[in-house]
This record gives structure tokens, sequence and C-alpha cells, in this order.
């Protein structure tokens, strides 16, 4: 089993089955960054590869320490606990316990299975996109859970949502701070439909000029940080366009 840190890379790199790159974009400047609420691992385990993207909710100097302990419970339940479910579960019982009260954090959880099948809990976060012959859409998840945290909502549950091996080539997760990024006229960024536009492109290429694009379209100044994670299954090719 292999781990790699969040620490956004412009580079392509290959967790079992599956090719991934990932970029994000602090507020302010719209540079590179680590620190902030946004959080995002990727790691190969027993059960297939498991990807986790999310979004701490608040303000101040905690948020980095909230979303760096949310990723480190998250690698190692992951690797140990055999359904997704349960792994959401266990995250909101961390953030619900924490020095935090008033803390919560969305969060999308993925499990993909050698055969490219995949599985998703959608913790008051968007869903992926998946992307197929150039179209963007997102992914269905009728029922969408309240965030980690705030499950008890939900009467401390979630359910998965399964996803076939031929509803997508490549796949797309994102915070909303990418599809809350507004332009000089307050429209938010399109981003499903810049990512059909730019499919064709490589992976870690389709993430650097989805990331310029956002960044253009917001004026060079973000508001809220924004991370994208792409992943398509390893030696494809690009999605083709129709």
């Amino acid at each position: 089993m292999t781990t790699r840190p969040s620490s956004t890379t412009p580079l392509t790199e290959t967790f079992g089955t599956l090719d991934v790159s990932a970029r994000r974009l602090a507020a302010g400047s719209g540079a590179d960054g680590g620190a902030g609420g946004d959080l995002h691992g990727v790691v190969d385990t027993p059960y297939g590869t498991r990807l986790l993207i999310g979004d701490v909710m608040g303000k101040g100097a905690e948020l980095s320490r909230t979303a760096d302990t949310v990723l480190r419970t998250w690698r190692r339940l992951a690797c140990v606990q055999r359904t997704l479910e349960v792994l959401a579960v266990r995250l909101h019982s961390l953030v619900s316990h924490s020095e935090e009260p008033d803390r919560f954090v969305t969060a999308t959880l993925v499990t993909v299975a050698p055969d490219g099948s995949a599985e998703v809990v959608c913790c008051g976060h968007p869903p992926p996109l998946l992307i197929r012959a150039g179209a963007a859409v997102p992914a269905a998840v009728p029922v969408p859970a309240p965030p980690l945290g705030l499950l008890d909502l939900a009467h401390g549950w979630c359910g998965a949502e399964q996803i076939s091996a031929a509803a997508w080539d490549r796949m797309l997760l994102h915070t909303d701070g990418a599809t809350e990024a507004r332009d000089a006229d307050g429209e938010f960024y399109p981003l499903a439909e810049r990512a059909t536009e730019l499919s064709a492109l490589p992976l870690a290429p389709f993430t650097a000029a989805l990331s310029a694009d956002l960044l253009h379209h917001a004026g060079g100044r973000l508001q809220d940080d924004a991370t994208l994670l792409a992943l398509e299954p390893a030696n494809s090719s690009p999605p083709a366009s129709s």
C-alpha cells in the first residue's frame, strides 16, 4: 500500500490502477498553497484506490490544524475500514468530538475498484464531475449527507452511491472554491463547461490549464481556496471529444 502527502504537484502520480493529478490554489494570490481549510489525499488500499477531498468550514488559523487531523485519520482508517459509509462516520465522530465544537467539514470520499467501478459518499460537498466522451456532468448523488460533524442531522448515517466504470473516462473532484469563484461581473466559474472544453488534454496539463483558467476568471485573486483532484485509469489516453 502506498500513500502520498496532500501537497499540490503539477505532475501525474500513479496509485494502484489510477493516474492522479492535483492542483491547489490559495485564496488571494492564487499561488499553490498548503495551508488553509482545503484538504485532499489519495491512498492505495486493499479495497481499491481511495480519495478524499474536503473543506473545513470556519475561519482562523485552526482550519489547517483541523484539516491535517482529518487527513491523517482518513489515511489510517482508509487502509483498514472496508465500508466507505463507516469510514465517513468515523471521521464525523472525530470532527464532532474535536476541541473546536463549532467546526464541521464538507467532504467527498471515493473508492475506485481495479475494474473502474466506484462508490462515492458526499457529506455536504459537491459530487465529482464524471468526464466521458468529451462531456463533464456531476455524479448523481440523490441524497447527499450533511457535513462531517453534522451527520447527527441525518441520524448519524450516510449512504454510498455506486458509479459504473462505463460512466467515466476521467473524474474530477473539487472544492466549492472552484465553482464559487466569481468574475468581475459576479458570474460563477463554469467548472463543468471548462472541464469539458479542456478534457482532450492529458491529465496533468488538464489540471494545470483548468487551474490557470479558474484564476483568470477570478481576475487573479480567489476569495476562497480551490482544489482540483483529477483521476483516470492508468496509462489511458485523454478522453475523446464528441
